[in-house]
């Protein structure tokens, strides 16, 4: 006997659609069916807290309708139930924000019983239900889709952030892992308005609960703004934050906190130990760049010479320090080897290639 799939498109695809912007990866959710009903039909199931199943042709995720009542603390404490008795309804329920909260049949018609679609005609972001609080991600989750949309208009609901701000002072966000809550700050930062991130969670005061070893300033989310202006690079974003940090600031302990990735936290390495040049209130002279270089090991990477630069001008920007970015290019040009040739050996080497990286630069800059 064939079996019938209840299939219903949902979540993140559904909301693009309606906002125009492009899909992504495509979710879905089934109603009515049983994990054997699904692996009869071919689907390869991978979900271990709940059953999600791989399409055995497209690879895109179907999940089997569910409810989630929470148990313990965290984002994990949940029991999690599958019977084929939830509904659609029901399961929409258990999502974050109504826009996330749409489906959509196998003949394209919607299915919104929480007002997701009346939600993004006014361009806000509100919770689907008070179990909205039983989750702790759902916080950083909101600011970074406030942080997407916000150049589209979007606001948060004040109630949505009334519960935001008292899941804040209940402390759960302490329960959050280091990986989950880099995952949603690392999305942020490639958004449009990655500053609108950490925007919204000083303003709820979660900040402080999630990453309290990162001051922010007025000064810093300035910066991260204008460098979005700049540069899609996340790792040069996240590097900026580091300009305004104080001389205790310690980006060791960030980066073991946050299990940065290397690009990330040797960037940002680089970003802080270079501060006193980055800001530096005049124009930087050849000497001072080549101590820049140095200091930043854009020899070794040049890819630090562009990123470094942005940062730069984003700090100051009413300096003018002449093309740093094609000085250093052309210093680089220069190395240890050509000099070795020349019979060179030792402290030499190193004096003779700083001499000619100078005179590169001074060179660039004219």
């Amino acid at each position: 006997m064939e079996v019938h799939l209840d299939i219903y498109l949902v979540g993140g695809a559904v909301r693009d659609q309606l906002l125009g912007c492009p899909v992504g990866d495509k979710d879905y959710v089934v109603v009515g069916a049983t994990p054997d009903q699904m692996l009869a039909l071919g689907y390869q199931q991978v979900g271990k807290d709940f059953p999600v199943f791989l399409h055995p042709q497209t690879r895109e995720e179907y999940a089997l309708a569910r409810t989630e009542r929470k148990q313990g603390q965290g984002y994990t404490g949940f029991q999690v139930n599958t019977e084929t008795t939830i509904t659609l309804t029901q399961d929409l329920e258990r999502r974050d924000l109504t826009i996330n909260a749409i489906a959509e049949d196998e003949h394209g018609h919607l299915i919104d019983p929480y007002g997701g679609q009346q939600d993004i005609e006014r361009k806000l972001l509100r919770h689907v239900s008070p179990a909205f609080v039983e989750d702790p991600l759902r916080v950083l989750r909101v600011a970074r889709f406030y942080a997407r949309f916000k150049p589209l208009g979007f606001t948060v609901a004040q109630e949505t952030k009334n519960l935001m701000k008292a899941m804040a002072r209940s402390g759960e966000l302490k329960t959050l892992v280091a990986e989950r809550v880099w995952r949603e700050w690392e999305k942020a930062l490639a958004t449009d308005a990655p500053a609108a991130f950490i925007e919204l969670l000083v303003e709820i005061d979660a900040w402080s609960q999630v990453m309290p070893e990162l001051t922010i300033s007025p000064s810093s989310v300035s910066d991260l703004q204008q460098i979005s202006q700049v540069t899609q690079c996340t790792h040069t974003r996240f590097a900026t934050l580091m300009l305004r940090q104080g001389d205790t600031f310690e980006i060791n302990l960030l980066s073991q906190k946050l299990r940065l990735p290397n690009q990330y936290k040797r960037l940002a390495q680089a970003v802080f130990g270079s501060r006193k040049w980055l800001l530096q209130p005049s124009p930087l002279s050849p000497a001072q760049l080549l101590e820049l270089a140095n200091g930043a090991d854009m020899w070794r990477q040049p890819e630090r010479i562009e990123q470094l630069a942005h940062i730069r001008h984003i700090a100051r920007p009413n300096i003018s320090d002449g093309c740093i970015v094609s000085a250093l290019t052309q210093a680089r040009s220069i190395d240890a080897s050509s000099i070795v040739a020349r019979g060179l050996k030792g402290p030499e080497v190193g004096q003779v290639l700083n001499e000619e990286r100078l005179l590169a630069i001074k060179r660039g800059l004219i």
